[in-house]
């Protein structure tokens, strides 16, 4: 789809003050009929220990953790609803299918996202078991052939990591493979030669994962035009290092420089209504996004 006839989401007005964002803001945000729910919610912790066998596996503790969160945020859903209005409600999975690369060069074969976005897929079926829904409600079910997690590479996180790796070794010689250059990163501080080097920027981030949720929007749109008087819940999985940039610059205003921490396993809640107007609630603010 050309991005310039996208729908994409956009907010203007005074910078809203959000210091962090908590696992507490995945609200379940019942959509109405033929209004859609997105979910776009980080990883969970992984292991990162250099040492380690598995670099990049979840960490049993956070797995488990995510699989519960999204059975409660499910059951909070169905709970909301009657009988009948539960049987309205469809649900998409997709998540990021990045591998794990770290700067400095280690190599995991674990999708991060895809692992996260499975305990996801376990919580909401044990929560849509308990109120007798149908495997059908799980559109990852007739999507994909396995019925597992739909992968994305638009939430990827870094695409610096495997497309610019010029870009990646001079910020690494320059300001080692810990927080420096992590900071170095986020701030743009080497903008000149990132731009010289062709390499992806916080700003270019932040409007690839608005691009990534308006072609979800697009899929919801179609979906619904397609399904009548349905209510449709997509939850993506993606990084710190692709959400942080775009809650920064398309959720909240706020300066693209100022570090904005997303905790592991956390992220927020998009409303979408029947006539296509997007909200974020965030903090008891209701943020109306373009």
């Amino acid at each position: 789809m050309d991005r310039g006839s996208e729908v994409r989401f956009h907010y203007e007005g005074e910078p809203v003050k959000i210091e962090k964002i908590e696992v507490k803001d995945i609200q379940p945000k019942i959509p109405e009929l033929g209004g859609t729910t997105i979910v776009l919610q980080r990883n969970a912790k992984d292991d990162r220990r250099l040492n380690s066998t598995d670099i990049g596996a979840l960490e049993v503790e956070a797995a488990e953790q995510v699989k519960f969160s999204a059975k409660v945020f499910f059951d909070k859903i169905f709970e909301g609803l009657t009988e009948k209005e539960r049987l309205s409600v469809d649900v998409m999975i997709v998540a990021s299918d990045t591998t794990l690369i770290t700067p400095g060069g280690i190599i995991s074969p674990h999708k991060r996202a895809v692992e996260t976005a499975d305990r996801v897929i376990v919580g909401l079926k044990e929560s849509m078991s308990g109120f007798s829904l149908s495997e059908q409600q799980f559109l990852n079910s007739s999507a994909t052939q396995d019925g597992g997690v739909i992968e994305v590479s638009e939430l990827r996180d870094l695409l610096m990591v495997r497309e610019s790796p010029e870009f990646m070794a001079f910020l690494v010689e320059k300001y080692g493979s810990g927080m420096e250059f992590w900071d170095a990163y986020e701030n743009d501080t080497e903008k000149e030669t990132r731009l010289k080097m062709g390499a992806e920027g916080p700003e270019e981030i932040a409007d690839r994962v608005n691009h990534a949720l308006s072609l979800q929007t697009q899929i919801a749109r179609e979906y619904h035009l397609a399904n009548p008087s349905r209510r449709l819940i997509i939850w993506a999985v993606s990084h710190y290092d692709s959400i942080s940039p775009f809650i920064k610059k398309h959720v909240t205003g706020t300066d693209l420089k100022k570090y904005l921490p997303v905790d592991q396993g956390a992220g927020i809640t998009i409303e979408i209504n029947k006539d296509g107007a997007a909200s974020c609630d965030l903090r008891e603010q209701k943020i109306k996004l373009n």
